[in-house]
Parts: structure tokens; C-alpha cells; sequence
């Protein structure tokens, strides 16, 4: 039950304040009822029971006899067979004060049951008797809320199909927290053995080998341990990875989260994040930005709106994570907020809450973050994604197309198994501006050994980097999300090599594919040249664009990083226009490069520029893409 308040109390007191003014006249049925009272004071279910059935068979409308059994049934766990006398009790005694309790327990039972209209009769009723009752007024409130909302969603359900995942992945007791690189070839999720917390937890891993998932493994024995491994979190590139581990000894709290880092095939031992980030409580349901440097979390500590809170921590420019910080309003309530899921695109949050207006319990909602601090009214995600149970645990791919949750299942209105479902997400909640990824291996242009690289993706406009990683040492590899709505520097850079930079126009609304992108970095030593792709000037002007400011910049920390290298920008044309004009152009606009370069200090004696026109294509000018590659600034070692 989502609701139902624990009630910490000897039943028979209960009982009491219904006096000895009972509904039923029959005395024989009293009776009964009154020696059951004695038998469940004294806490024999068992006998009280018996004689509680006996009064309702003399007289099945002695509402105080389903009200006791209803007590009697819930306290031994037995929700199914409480149900009907709570629900038969509340029917009885329809406008009675002291029965308000029992119409709160009705309209959870109802709630359960999808059934909005009749629920809301009986937390109506609760409202105006207003009893003196703070947590079931607050509660009473909430769920007439989702009422109202739950009436107005079944009317407009979304287009939603969720398919069991097959049985090789659904082969444990619980699976929850699924989790998929950008390319959709790597799958991680938490498992469980059984429905003890202290059954076995681990963190598996399945690989897609023709076009199928396979069996899920350990994803290595230094992560899982003696220790239960729960709620996991991994980069887009799959190459950081957080979860929670309880209990263990280098432990701040009850839960706290854990890094490691995989290199080639193999992942370093976790470690715990810190007291910046875990507290002295439970800190658990981490989700990790797609370039590794944001991660939200669910916590109880002190210092937030609610009992469960959404947290935030990033990393800072030294590589270490900043003191967590509560998300605030509004998307942290008094209420309990669980489960985040910040999407590939890093502006789409997702998470659960019980407080926001939903279907009932836990519900999933979204918000879009503007800037680091501002994030969007809450969004239900709507019907049949969100429904009268605790719904929670959203993954939604970076193409925005397919989804991923755990599904519980219930015996005896109590959670059971939790079964993986995948979905194709409906329209009205894919991504307006799609994700793709690039992805593929850094090399030595001259060996072709594979390196280690800082890889960063720039967007042009607002000059902010939108993802910083490093490709593998190992195998050089690396990826990382792009979404459209913006053009996009990419640069690619390591000691002892000349920089490489991409360019990505994203701009406009369209279908863009992934890309498989390898690079090869030439070491520095003279004659070596690249392009200057992100280097920008309006048609037949050498006025350079603010958008080249980046590039420019780059450039000037590498000349400050190599202070003993002398380099020559060469300017370039296509063939359009008179070779006079065209070698004027190129030359004015390798001196612009060259002026701003000198104007952020560094030595004009290490600088040398010269235009060469349309003579030296790197295309034949037979299209207009060619023409573009040809109009270019090259930076040369000397």
C-alpha cells in the first residue's frame, strides 16, 4: 500500500473509541465480537479472528466487527482479506466522524484499485471533518490531488506498450536501475537473488552480439563483492561507473556511492566518493551525466525540503567532486523525491516523487534544466507509464526512442519480483532536440599506436564546454553524446601532439546518424600541419567571427605550452573569384588569425603567416562542400 499510515497502537484501542455504541443489535453477534476484543488485547490473532468472523455471520452489517477484522488482518499482513471490511466498514458508517481513519484506509485501498471517483469521496469526507490528525490531513491532501489529476490522465493515455525483457536477462529475483551506453551496445542493471535485503546484490553486464542481448555477468569481480553492489550509474562511453554499496568499512553512512573507472577490458578498484558527496546517512539511485562529470542522487540527510531529496555534486576543474548541494524547489518537495535520471542530453531530468501531483504513491515526472541552478515546473510523464503504483526508475536512450524500467510485481498487495521492461517512448515525450553520439579510437598519425586523449566538445555560441572525457589508454577508444540545436567544436588533444579540431553543425532540426569518428593526433615536430576547422569568417571578408573564439584560444594554450614551437598559419581559398583576390583574401585572413594570436601574448617572433590562395586545394573545386574544405587555415609547425 502506498499511503496507509503504520498505526503503532494496541488494536483494541481502536475499538474504544467507538464506545460501546455498536451498530449491530444483535446480542449474540456482540458477544462475539466483545470476546474477540479480550482475545486480540491479549494479541491472539488467531482466536480473535475466529470469533470476529462468528459476529459478522450473525450480522454482516456490524461495522465495528469489520473494522476490528480489517485491523486484525493488516496487522498479520494479510491485505487481501483486510480490504473488503475496511472497505464494507467505510460503507456502513458513511458520515461518521470517528470513522474518519477508516475512510483514509478505504481510499487507499481505492486509490490501489485505480478507482479515482470513489477514493475521492472518502478523502472529501476526511476534509470536511477535519479532524485533529496532521499526517492524515497532509496525506489526505496529496491524494486528492492525484485523484484529480489521475481523472483527467486516463482520459489522454500516451501510446505505450511496455515489452518484457526476455528470460536470459530476466533470470534473477529483482532487477531495477538499467542503465545503457550512447551506442546501445552495453547494458548494466542491478540484480538481486531473492526478496531479503540481505539476499545477494550485484551490478551485471550484457553485451548486444547480433543484434542480441547476451547473458548477463559480474560486471567484475573488484566491483561486486561480499557486499551487496545496488543502484548503478555509468558514463555514456561506459567508462565511469557509480553505485551504492551498504555496510562496508571505509563507509560514511548506512549507503554510499562509489567510483571506478575502466581501462581496456579492466575496472579499478571502487572507491568511495567522499565526504563531499556521501553523508552519515543513506546515500543511494546515483545517475551519472553522460560525460562523467555530474552525478544526482537521492539522500536523507538534513538540510533538504523532504525525508528523500535529490542531491547534486560535479566536478570541479581539478578533477575532484564539489560538497553535494539539495536541488531545491521545485523540484524537491516536503514530500519524498527518489530516483533521478538526468538524460543523455544533460538538460532533462528525470525523477520519482510522491508529492507532485500523479496517479498515486511514486510517480515519474520530468523537468528541463536552463542554466546550473534553474529547472522547469514538473512534468508527469502521464498514463499508463505512471499508474497507481509506485512507478520509478526510468532509462531512456539517448535517441530518445526506447525505454527501460523495472516493473514490480505484487502478491497479497505486497511488492514481489521486479521484472525489466524495454518501451519506444511515446512522441509526446521524446526529446525535441535529438542525441546522437560520436564515437571511435585516437591514434599516433605516424605509428598508429592508439593514445590517451582529452577529447572536449565545444558549443560554438555560448563558447561553454558541453562534455570533457578522455579516450582509453589502453585502446584509445572513446564517445560521447551530441545533440542538435547547435554547432559544435570538437577537439581532440594530447601531450606531445598537435591538436585536432572537428567541426559539427547541428543548427537546424534534422535526422543526423551516428558518427564513427577516429582521429589521428601528428606529433609535434616540424612540417606536421592541421586544419583549423573551427575558424570562421563571413563570405569574401578576413573579419574573423566571435564563434572562432574558441579555437583561437586553443591554439594560444598550446603555444603557451610549447613555448619553444615556432608555427606559420597559411590562409586558403577555393576558385571562385580572380587568383589575385584570392590570395589577398587568404593572406588577410592568416594575418587576422596571426594579429589575434600576438594580441594574447604570445611572441610575434615564434609566429610567421602567409596566404596561398586557391593553390594548394585539398579537393577538386567540383561541389560546394569541396570548395569549403578548401577554404581553410592550416597551422604548420616550423
Amino acid at each position: 500500500m502506498k499511503y496507509l499510515l503504520i498505526f503503532a497502537i494496541i488494536l483494541f484501542a481502536s475499538f474504544t473509541s467507538y464506545s460501546q455504541q455498536y451498530s449491530s443489535t444483535n446480542k449474540k453477534a456482540i458477544k462475539d465480537f466483545e470476546a474477540a476484543q479480550n482475545f486480540l488485547h491479549l494479541r491472539n490473532f488467531k482466536e480473535g479472528i475466529l470469533k470476529l468472523e462468528e459476529a459478522l455471520k450473525k450480522d454482516p452489517d456490524f461495522a465495528e466487527a469489520h473494522t476490528a477484522l480489517g485491523y486484525a488482518y493488516k496487522n498479520m499482513g494479510e491485505e487481501t482479506k483486510a480490504k473488503p471490511h475496511f472497505l464494507r466498514a467505510a460503507e456502513l458508517k458513511p458520515d461518521n466522524k470517528d470513522y474518519y481513519n477508516i475512510y483514509f484506509i478505504a481510499a487507499d485501498y481505492l486509490l490501489n484499485d485505480a478507482n479515482y471517483t470513489e477514493a475521492k469521496k472518502y478523502l472529501e469526507k476526511i476534509i470536511t471533518f477535519n479532524p485533529n490528525n496532521k499526517s492524515i490531513m497532509y496525506k489526505t491532501n496529496i491524494m486528492i490531488d492525484d485523484c484529480i489529476f489521475a481523472e483527467e490522465a486516463l482520459k489522454h493515455p500516451l501510446e505505450f506498450k511496455p515489452v518484457l525483457m526476455s528470460s536470459k536477462i530476466n533470470k534473477f529475483f529483482i532487477h531495477a536501475y538499467p542503465v545503457l551506453t550512447a551506442d546501445q551496445q552495453t547494458f548494466i542493471f542491478s540484480k538481486r537473488d531473492g526478496p531479503q535485503l540481505t539476499d545477494d546484490e550485484d551490478i551485471v553486464m550484457c553485451k548486444k552480439v547480433n543484434g542480441e542481448w547476451s547473458d548477463p555477468v559480474s560486471i567484475s569481480a573488484k566491483i561486486n563483492t561480499q557486499f551487496n553492489e545496488g543502484a548503478c550509474t555509468m558514463s555514456a562511453d561506459g567508462k565511469v561507473l557509480v553505485f551504492v554499496s551498504c555496510n562496508r568499512k571505509d563507509g560514511l553512512g548506512a549507503c554510499d556511492l562509489y567510483i571506478s573507472y575502466k581501462k581496456g577490458d579492466d575496472w579499478s578498484v571502487p572507491v568511495n566518493m567522499g565526504p563531499n558527496v556521501n553523508s552519515n546517512v543513506w546515500d543511494s539511485e546515483p545517475s551519472l551525466s553522460s560525460d562523467a562529470r555530474t552525478i544526482y542522487f537521492t539522500s536523507e540527510r538534513a538540510g533538504g525540503l523532504g525525508l528523500f531529496d535529490i542531491w547534486i555534486t560535479t566536478m570541479d576543474d581539478d578533477g575532484n567532486w564539489t560538497k553535494a548541494r539539495n536541488l531545491g524547489k521545485p523540484i524537491n518537495t516536503e514530500g519524498k523525491e527518489v530516483s533521478p535520471f538526468i538524460h543523455a542530453n544533460g538538460t532533462t531530468l528525470y525523477f520519482s516523487s510522491n508529492k507532485h501531483p500523479g496517479m498515486g504513491g511514486y510517480d515519474i515526472f520530468y523537468s528541463h534544466k536552463s542554466d546550473s541552478i534553474t529547472y522547469s515546473k514538473p512534468v508527469n510523464v502521464g498514463y499508463p507509464i505512471n499508474t497507481q503504483m509506485n512507478d520509478a526508475s526510468v532509462f531512456i536512450t539517448a535517441d530518445s526512442k526506447k525505454g527501460f524500467y523495472s516493473v514490480y510485481d505484487k502478491k497479497d498487495m505486497r511488492y514481489n519480483k521486479a521484472l525489466l521492461y524495454e518501451f519506444e517512448v511515446p512522441r509526446e515525450l521524446q526529446e525535441q532536440k535529438i542525441s546522437t553520439y560520436a564515437k571511435g579510437t585516437v591514434y599516433d598519425a605516424d605509428t598508429k599506436q592508439k593514445l590517451g586523449a582529452k577529447v572536449e566538445l565545444v558549443d560554438l555560441k555560448t563558447q561553454k564546454i558541453i562534455e570533457s572525457l578522455k579516450s582509453d589508454s589502453v585502446n584509445g577508444d572513446y564517445m560521447m553524446v551530441l545533440t542538435e540545436g547547435s554547432e559544435y567544436a570538437l577537439y581532440v588533444s594530447s601531450p606531445g601532439y598537435l591538436f585536432k579540431s572537428i567541426f559539427f553543425d547541428y543548427k537546424d532540426p534534422k535526422n543526423f546518424n551516428p558518427l564513427s569518428l577516429d582521429v589521428y593526433l601528428d606529433p609535434i615536430k616540424a612540417g606536421k600541419a592541421v586544419v583549423l576547422n573551427n575558424i570562421f569568417f563571413a563570405t569574401g571578408s578576413y573579419s574573423l567571427e566571435d564563434k572562432s573564439k574558441t579555437e583561437l584560444d586553443k591554439i594560444v594554450n598550446f603555444l603557451k605550452l610549447n613555448s619553444k614551437v615556432t608555427i606559420e598559419f597559411g590562409g586558403h581559398t577555393d576558385d571562385v573569384g580572380s587568383d589575385k583576390d584570392n590570395l589577398e583574401l587568404s593572406l588577410k585572413r592568416a594575418k587576422s588569425v596571426y594579429d589575434y594570436i600576438v594580441s594574447k601574448g604570445i611572441p610575434a617572433a615564434r609566429l610567421k603567416y602567409k596566404g596561398y590562395g586557391e593553390t594548394k586545394p585539398v579537393a577538386p573545386n567540383d561541389s560546394e562542400e569541396n570548395r569549403q574544405l578548401n577554404r581553410r587555415i592550416e597551422f604548420k609547425i616550423l
